[in-house]
């Protein structure tokens, strides 16, 4: 059966869906299943990864829907699991619920899944289609496949710099730049993420609370780790030894089962990082502030912008947040 407009609007719905919970499900990617009755193109039932990373979307969805899922339609952004773990694979519970058609996002990159659940399912007589190319089930699932490929976090940045280029003065720590609208986007995008991490100095100067601050968000903090070069422990946060190289630092990061990592260092942490090739995608808030000749510049010798696009990122999203502007950048790898 070919993959119709219809199908591509229930995929892209389920993709949205699932959106809101990215951050909420461990180490598991946060998929989204939605039941539809064929016949009459409705909603039967839907659901996602259950906070924590159990039970999964398609479980969770056919109990909300009962014997209604026989001859129904599973939409699904990931193909269900085919292992056994804490839970029985997700696979079978399609089998038994007799759907009649299933509608993948993507293909799992989990080799223990990878085109198995796909192929079992049309042993079983489903018809089963994958959505060639779907650009938003992707996006919804980039940082768990990068983990799953590399074996580190779907690495994010986010810096606020003056209007003159600067992220601080020297020697003060940190120096308020940008106002409400921004700090609130930040808390939201933390809200979204598995984790957190800066450098030993920002940690030690600052004193950074790396949570979520917005009211009815607060139990969605991402789990905070420090970068540092010492054996030094930080009180809340898990240290992660960075002598021993950023990308094996990450590497450790990943084996906690984090998928996305939000960098919220100073310019020393993201300049490394940077260096390596290690950042995904780029978050720059511009402020309309001045700090002046005794501002320490977030790269010597270059805006921000400069620096980024001479890297070969290129500029996805820009957007004004309140009194300040956000600039968005992705690098394709």
């Amino acid at each position: 059966m070919v993959v119709s407009r219809a199908d591509i609007k229930w995929m892209d719905a389920a993709a949205r869906y699932a959106s809101n919970f990215l951050g909420t499900t461990k180490d598991n990617p946060t998929v989204a299943a939605l039941v539809v009755d064929p016949t009459n193109n409705t909603l039967l039932a839907r659901a996602v990864t259950a906070t924590g990373g159990r039970p999964h979307a398609e479980t969770r969805a056919i109990a909300e829907a009962g014997p209604k899922t026989d001859g129904a339609t599973l939409y699904v952004t990931l193909e269900p699991c085919n292992h056994q773990g804490k839970t029985p694979p997700c696979v079978d519970a399609a089998i038994a619920a007799k759907f009649k058609r299933v509608v993948v996002g993507q293909l799992d990159v989990d080799p223990r899944t990878a085109g198995k659940s796909i192929e079992k399912m049309r042993n079983h007589g489903i018809n089963v289609d994958v959505v060639d190319r779907h650009q938003t089930t992707a996006q919804l699932h980039r940082a768990f496949f990068h983990r799953m490929s590399t074996g580190r976090p779907y690495v994010i940045a986010k810096l606020a710099v003056s209007a003159d280029g600067m992220v601080g003065r020297v020697g003060e720590g940190n120096v308020p730049i940008t106002g409400a609208d921004a700090k609130n986007w930040t808390h939201s995008l933390r809200a979204r993420v598995d984790g957190i991490a800066v450098g030993a100095k920002t940690f030690q100067l600052d004193q950074p609370a790396l949570n979520v601050r917005l009211r009815g968000l607060e139990d969605r903090s991402p789990e905070r780790f420090v970068f540092s070069t010492s054996e030094r422990a930080h009180a809340n946060a898990t240290t992660i030894d960075s002598g021993q190289g950023l990308s094996q630092a990450l590497k450790t990061v990943g084996e906690a089962g984090i998928n996305s990592l939000l960098i919220e260092g100073g310019p020393a942490l993201l300049q490394s990082l940077l260096d390596e090739a290690l950042i995904n995608e780029f978050h720059l808030l511009k402020s309309k502030k001045l700090i002046g000749t005794k501002g320490q510049p977030a790269f010597e010798g270059a805006y921000a912008t400069q620096v980024l696009l001479a890297l070969g990122f290129e500029l996805r999203e820009q957007r004004q947040l309140g009194n300040d502007q956000l600039f968005s950048f992705t690098k394709d790898r």
